[in-house]
């Protein structure tokens, strides 16, 4: 059974720190957050996500990532990763740094793996 997500999509305002660093400079807090969630190089996903946002493509990042964080935690699927990456990359990128940091990620930290393989 799926959980809930402890902030909702367009919860950016539940932690300012946070949601000011994704207004400001979200490409960096999606290198963070992709650091945590898959141990990505922070820097490299950083300018990364800002090329492709130029063309509107940060989702290709995005996405995987999201999906990755969602299965660590067993988090349900509302709205879609397509929509919440492609339409709200910012409120997305808030609520899977809020929703690590409430689970006690600390930067540079790792989520829990999941599951472990057979």
């Amino acid at each position: 059974m799926t959980q809930p997500w402890k902030h909702g999509l367009f919860g950016c305002f539940d932690d300012m720190p946070t949601c000011l660093l994704g207004w400001c400079c979200s490409c960096y807090l999606f290198g963070q957050n992709a650091e945590q969630i898959d141990g990505s190089n922070k820097i490299g996903m950083c300018v990364s996500y800002c090329l492709l946002s130029g063309c509107y493509l940060c989702c290709l990042l995005h996405k995987p990532r999201r999906e990755t964080l969602r299965g660590a935690y067993n988090l349900e699927e509302n709205p879609s990763d397509f929509i919440a990456t492609c339409c709200c990359s910012g409120c997305a990128n808030c609520q899977e740094a809020q929703e690590m940091k409430e689970r006690g990620v600390a930067p540079g930290g790792r989520i829990p793996i999941g599951s472990q393989p057979r």
